[in-house]
């Protein structure tokens, strides 16, 4: 689906700074849907108050706050193993 994310031998610095760009941008957006489900568990009164006698909005909003800082701890080190695999790379293409 992102073939254009992958390098190609005849890249140039500014097809780099692209591919660079819109990973962060991708990486932004995860961190703040990330963001938005964190604040969306601490968010107004019961969801359902009438289903379950209530019951069921601990889990909803466990679910969204679990989701939210699954979403905040794993992207970080998704980006951290990208930057170290193209710094591994480059090593790897200079010698």
């Amino acid at each position: 689906m992102l073939k254009f994310l992958e390098r190609q031998k005849q890249d140039t610095w500014i097809d780099t700074t692209l591919r660079i760009s819109v990973r962060f941008i991708i990486l932004g957006f995860i961190l703040a849907f990330g963001f938005v489900s964190i604040m969306a568990s601490n968010m107004g009164p019961a969801y359902l108050p009438d289903v379950y006698n209530g019951c069921l909005d601990l889990w909803v909003r466990m679910t969204l706050l679990g989701l939210g800082l699954l979403i905040w701890v794993i992207t970080p080190v998704w980006s951290i193993w990208l930057i170290l695999r193209y710094i591994y790379r480059c090593i790897r293409r200079n010698q």
